[in-house]
């Protein structure tokens, strides 16, 4: 296993690494240990040491959903001579052979990740565990190159850290098995993902289930601006964090797992001598067979603004850390139980499945949407709605915290957008929800290569896409929001007002379509629709764009203001697909659970198209040529012509 350790979440005294194998009842050691199945819930397993007296076996009482790792945690009995089975004398001086306990005993290796049940259920017999004890003592000795080996280290993980591994870290099995496999086959490799995306916590943790495993951060790295790295303060900065210098471990001759994070402080021309170095590693005659290297860093090096020396071939990103919804939903079972007991704090099953619509599984952002629910309602979720935490999650309030304390927006602060870099956003906005793959060539592209760096965008599969859903809501509401509030009162008022503050220029000269003689996109009239709203919007209301992910509706409601109001607005354009949008609305529909008191869809159509029948909750929207005016048509009113003088009011 190179290496690596046994358990997901090993104790802080645990012995070293042993190797686990389990034989079925067709196996030659009948008589040594056996499984006593008592009931479901338990399974009492006795354990066998190679090495040691049949009777100095080993007791474990495993729950369903206990993994085999946990085996390790046991004490090991000392060696002991063993004259009662040949088998076990063949094992005895053979100890570390697997082939021996695979070919001769018909073992099957098990691994550290598997759950009890998995292995033992109600009709397994006679089972017995081998248990392999590691080859080597935890004690100092040197090296064949003379260097000093490692102590055996112990780890205190913090209950609960904004920053790096805690007890509220999660990780299944099969997502770590993608990280360690990787790790394994590819020797250097890169993780490149945002910042508050989980890097760090992921590279701790892989220390800790190495036994030779190294993590070093280059966040306090001291590098000056358009400065080489003097390699002395280089080499000791090194044997300061972990005891070796960067030439030890590159030249080290027994194995060795490195995990080097925030590896974008030194790309470019800041250390030479260390690309150099990873150049080498990775040709056929500098390759090292002892060194494993895992970078970690926010972006690969190809979009930094220096060239580095290297390009390094095999990446994973972000979509490789992004909690699946199970483990999501373990995560937020652990941290309710934290805190249920002091002040009754739960979170229902649709204000889960909601923050991860919202979040889109990004460890930093499920964790931080987490606190900011358990500090609103610290006095206790049991006489609060489902409804009140939902409306919560799309509020302005909760928009505010994110963007003003969250790493993943560490950006936004100081963000001032040239007017190119505010349309290249608008354009991402505009394709986000359209079928047309958005592509964008980073290398010939510098604004897009700036987003991608800071952590706005991410690729997937060579396409632009947000970091996270909640993302493209943020940037959304920042881009448009006006500065000139006019705030109205009655659900009416605010949509006649909405449509007054439209810019007819910023319609006219929309690029947003297909040729210049076509209609307007969908997505151009909610943007500027959106841009205008903002500015009428009641007074300490908000209003947001996409929520339907924040009430766990599969649809995305285009745009809701939340707090008293609960009103939401859908838009289309020439007529198209009514009949679809209102179903959404309807019981049973996909925006079912979003709390609304009133909705409206507005239909943006040219006034060459007539209105056959008029609908309720319909305003239709003929617009001239050249979008100076609007003509409303609704049920049960008359016809009422809105002027847009949105230019007038810039």
């Amino acid at each position: 296993m190179n290496g690596m350790k046994d358990s997901l979440n090993s104790r802080l005294d645990s012995p070293t690494t042993r190797s686990l194998f389990v034989f079925t009842e067709k196996s030659v050691l009948n008589l040594a240990l056996t499984l006593d199945i008592r009931v479901c819930r338990y399974i009492m397993a006795f354990c066998f040491v190679v090495g040691t007296e049949i009777e100095s076996t080993i007791v474990v009482k495993g729950e369903a959903g206990m993994s085999i790792a946990e085996l390790k945690d046991v004490d090991i009995p000392g060696d002991a001579e063993n004259d009662k089975f040949v088998k076990l004398r063949t094992l005895t001086s053979r100890s570390h052979n697997e082939d021996t306990i695979i070919q001769e005993l018909e073992g099957q290796k098990l691994t550290a990740f598997k759950d009890f049940v998995d292995i033992f259920n109600s009709d397994s017999k006679n089972i017995r565990i081998i248990v392999q004890p590691p080859q080597s003592a935890t004690t100092v000795r040197l090296g064949e190159d003379g260097s000093q080996k490692r102590k055996k280290r112990t780890y205190e993980i913090r209950e609960e850290s904004s920053e790096g591994r805690d007890s509220l870290m999660i990780i299944s099995p099969e997502r770590l098995a993608t990280f360690t496999k990787f790790v394994e086959e590819d020797h250097i490799g890169l993780l490149h993902s945002p910042p508050s995306s989980g890097k760090s916590t992921l590279g701790e943790f892989l220390q800790e289930i190495y036994n030779d495993g190294i993590y070093i951060s280059f966040a306090d790295l001291i590098v000056k601006k358009n400065q080489e790295i003097d390699m002395d303060y280089f080499e000791e900065f090194w044997k300061n964090k972990v005891s070796r210098t960067w030439t030890d471990i590159s030249n080290c001759t027994e194995d060795t797992h490195l995990i080097v994070d925030e590896i974008q402080v030194i790309y470019g021309k800041r250390a030479p001598f260390f690309w150099s170095r990873v150049k080498s590693l990775m040709s056929n005659t500098g390759y090292n067979k002892h060194l494993w290297i895992f970078f970690l860093g926010t972006y690969r090096p190809t979009l930094s603004d220096e060239v580095t020396p290297i390009e390094i071939r095999h990446t994973l990103d972000l979509s490789a850390l992004l909690l699946t919804k199970y483990e999501f939903k373990v995560l937020v079972t652990n941290f309710v139980q934290r805190y249920s007991s002091r002040s009754h704090f739960d979170i229902p099953e649709d204000v889960k499945n909601a923050i991860f619509s919202l979040t889109g599984g990004h460890p930093g952002l499920c964790r931080f949407i987490l606190i900011l629910l358990r500090t609103r309602f610290r006095e206790g979720t049991q006489n609060i709605s489902s409804t009140a935490i939902l409306q919560y999650l799309a509020s302005s309030q909760l928009r505010n915290s994110v963007t003003s304390s969250s790493r993943a927006f560490y950006w936004i602060a100081d963000w001032d957008p040239s007017d190119k870099e505010k349309e290249f956003v608008r354009l991402v906005l505009l394709r986000s929800h359209s079928d047309t793959p958005f592509i964008v060539d980073y290398d010939s592209n510098p604004i897009a290569r700036k987003f991608l760096k800071s952590g706005i965008f991410v690729e997937n599969d060579s396409q632009i896409q947000f970091t996270a859903p909640i993302m493209r809501i943020i940037l959304t509401h920042h881009l448009f929001t006006g500065s000139s509030r006019k705030p109205t009162t009655t659900f009416e008022e605010f949509l006649e007002m909405s449509i007054h503050r439209m810019s007819s220029s910023k319609l006219s000269e929309s690029l947003g379509r297909g040729n210049f003689s076509s209609p307007l996109y969908e997505r151009s009239w909610q943007m500027e629709w959106y841009r205008a709203s903002t500015i009428v919007v009641p007074e300490n209301e908000s209003i947001s764009a996409d929520v339907g992910p924040v009430f766990g509706s599969a649809g995305f409601l285009d745009f809701y203001i939340n707090g008293n109001c609960c009103w939401g607005i859908e838009l289309t354009r020439e007529g198209n697909l009514l009949k679809k949008h209102a179903e959404r609305f309807e019981s049973g529909g996909i925006y079912n659970n979003i709390p609304l008191k009133h909705w409206v869809i507005i239909d943006f159509r040219h006034n060459s198209k007539s209105v056959r029948e008029k609908k309720p909750n319909f305003w239709y929207a003929l617009y001239d040529d050249n979008y100076k005016k609007i003509t409303i048509m609704r049920e049960g009113h008359d016809d009422k012509v809105i002027i847009l003088y949105g230019d007038y009011c810039e």
